[in-house]
């Protein structure tokens, strides 16, 4: 005798539930779409490895066997349930899910985006939560990858090699000092900058540390007087001494009204920032992550319409 097969193709279940419901071989071929000898070859294997002949002959068709009785409940709940489970990816509703979204983001788009995010969604979101984080730049990937992140929103671009992205805005760097500094008044040159202490961000996890490179570069780490780990500490550093700060211009503009700071172009040279949507490919076809990332480009279009300084649109 032959053993019995430990799997089955689920094919056959549904050619099954064919003969149940029609109770005739060529009649369940017909609306399978196959042929008959097909449908009799996937009973014959269905008979073996139910050790039973499930379907006998009878006038006009085939009558099922008290075995195949017992079967057929089960096996129509199972296709059921294989059919949900396949057609889980189209149930995300933003307007009912309490989801948790976890987001890698700076403590500058935790200031600045994420209220807006959270304004969209009181009326089209209102049961789903956000988390902010920040990581060291080697854990961002990993982050993403195991999905307890599903999204980052960075300036990062050695990560681009290994993660999904697509640009969210451009920015630029721009220096700030207070506003009552002794010996910098309406411009900043090279000399001052060259001159002065300074104060930086290091800013885990972001491309943001080209900004200390750039003052080791330039001679200058002996003049670093200040480390933090957010941005939003340094304008208020920066306001109460005589230090130089270098630092995003959206972050800058938003201080403004908060810290008696002045803000100067760079006198040196800095690459411009383009802060990316960063994402695995495991949640690319998510449509809870595609709604997520759908999400941020829309929070960001009243401050762009605002004229908000320091922000400009990716495409530009």
């Amino acid at each position: 005798m032959n053993e019995r097969p430990t799997s089955l193709d689920l094919n056959l279940l549904v050619v099954f539930r064919a003969i149940w419901d029609h109770r005739n071989v060529s009649r369940a071929a017909e609306a399978l779409g196959v042929s008959q000898p097909t449908v009799s070859h996937a009973l014959r294997t269905l008979r073996e490895h139910f050790n039973d002949r499930l379907f006998v002959r009878c006038a006009g068709g085939v009558m099922p066997t008290p075995l195949a009785q017992s079967l057929s409940n089960r096996i129509a709940q199972a296709l059921v349930a294989l059919e949900q489970g396949l057609e889980m990816r189209d149930q995300f509703d933003s307007r009912t899910s309490r989801k948790q979204f976890t987001i890698v983001m700076t403590d500058i788009a935790t200031a600045i985006i994420l209220p807006r995010i959270i304004d969209i969604c009181r009326e089209e979101a209102p049961f789903i939560s956000f988390q902010a984080i920040e990581l060291p730049i080697e854990s961002v990937l990993s982050t993403l990858r195991d999905g307890t992140a599903d999204l980052a929103v960075e300036f990062n671009p050695a990560l681009h090699t290994s993660l999904l992205h697509k640009p969210l805005f451009k920015s630029e760097y721009v220096c700030i000092v207070s506003s009552k500094h002794p010996r910098i008044g309406r411009r900043l040159s090279r000399s001052d900058f060259m001159r002065e202490r300074h104060a930086v961000a290091q800013a885990q996890g972001t491309g943001h540390h080209v900004v200390e490179s750039t003052l080791q570069r330039l001679g200058l780490v002996h003049q670093i007087g200040a480390r933090v780990p957010h941005f939003l500490a340094l304008p208020f550093i920066i306001s109460s001494s005589d230090m130089i700060a270098t630092i995003p211009r959206p972050l800058a503009e938003v201080m403004l009204g908060v810290a008696p700071v002045k803000i100067f172009p760079t006198p040196i040279r800095l690459p411009k920032l383009t802060i990316d949507l960063l994402w695995h490919e495991r949640l690319h076809d998510d449509m809870a992550a595609r709604w997520l990332r759908e999400l941020l480009p829309r929070a960001m279009q009243p401050i762009f319409a605002s004229g908000f300084s320091g922000f400009g649109h990716a495409s530009e």
